[in-house]
């Protein structure tokens, strides 16, 4: 393929696989049971997954121990939609009824479906279910793309590409919803406004385009409402302020002192999302590096190492700084 020509099928995957890995994935993660069937107080007939017989909708659609509320006609205006909804709607009628239709996977709709009676569950099926769309999409190369869609979908003269574009939409926008409703969450429920309420937990990125080092990670994604530690550039010096001496007892000491600070704030090393450390001219670099993760421990992490002239304390030949996210 020439340099200049547009790979469509790239393109639109990877439209979806960044909002979810750079946007999505990281909000998503550690949605509670609470949040998932939340409504506001004042919203009187939302619909959501409820357990099965519980419901007043006029449809209550499902195979297994939970339901999903609709109407049809649908009221006007619509009915409030909680992130249990959503994500059910997301998984079944915008990916899994998808899948079935064109890559292969088994039958599925509204009415067959077993619902999520819990958030983790309902983020597994999520995961599997994009994890089989994408799957199929890349399989279908450019020439697939090209083809109409057929009669298993409202408009068979459109292309697949056309499609792709629809589910992209789809779930950019719902998901987005889905994240709203965790921020709304977040500063009306009573007892949370203002705290912190989704754990502070990190993502780590290995692209398979780069190599994947065993020691740390290419890159670290932290979760929106998290709070962050910044430590401040830490040399080899001991509780009095005295440098140690050589690069050795230096790196480690510094090490020690960079955990100290984590500590302090209550966090630690597997919570880090970025080091940096800055290694004067000429230290020998492995005695360094062997020193330090001596302190350090096996915690993947993104890693900046940077040779530099010298530091403002004379006599200093490293120092480590970090960030680092604090978990509630």
């Amino acid at each position: 393929m020439d340099a200049n020509e547009l790979d469509l099928n790239r393109t639109l995957c990877e439209q979806l696989e960044f909002h979810w890995n750079h946007q999505l994935r990281a909000r998503l993660e550690d949605l509670t049971d609470d949040e998932y069937f939340w409504s506001p107080e004042l919203v009187t007939d939302a619909w959501s997954v409820r357990p099965r017989g519980s419901s007043t909708a006029p449809v209550q659609a499902g195979a297994g121990d939970f339901t999903i509320d609709f109407a049809f006609p649908q009221p006007v205006p619509a009915a409030f939609t909680t992130i249990a909804w959503r994500l059910g709607h997301v998984i079944v009628g915008v990916l899994a009824a998808r899948n079935a239709a064109h890559f292969g996977a088994p039958a599925a709709s509204y009415e067959t479906w077993e619902y999520a009676g819990d958030a983790a569950t309902a983020l597994d099926q999520l995961q599997t279910q994009l994890d089989v769309w994408l799957a199929g999409v890349r399989g279908l190369g450019d020439a697939g793309l090209r083809v109409p869609v057929g009669e298993k979908e409202p408009f068979p003269e459109l292309l697949m590409a056309d499609l792709v574009l629809h589910i992209n939409r789809e779930l950019i926008h719902h998901l987005s919803e889905v994240c709203l409703l965790r921020d709304l969450y977040l500063h009306t429920k009573p007892g949370t406004s203002g705290e912190r309420h989704m754990a502070a937990t990190t993502t780590h990125l290995d692209p398979e385009e780069l190599h994947n080092n065993p020691a740390f990670t290419q890159g670290v994604i932290t979760p929106a409402a998290a709070r962050t530690v910044h430590v401040g550039g830490q040399l080899g010096t001991d509780g009095s302020g005295k440098l140690l001496d050589g690069i050795e007892a230096q790196s480690a000491q510094a090490m020690r002192n960079v955990l100290t600070v984590l500590a302090a704030a209550g966090t630690g090393p597997e919570h880090v999302a970025k080091l940096n450390i800055y290694l004067v001219d000429g230290v020998d670099a492995q005695v360094a590096y062997a020193a330090s993760l001596s302190v350090w421990g096996d915690h993947r992490t993104a890693i900046t190492v940077v040779s530099t002239a010298g530091h403002a304390r004379p006599g200093a030949l490293v120092e480590i700084d970090a960030v680092a996210v604090i978990p509630e």
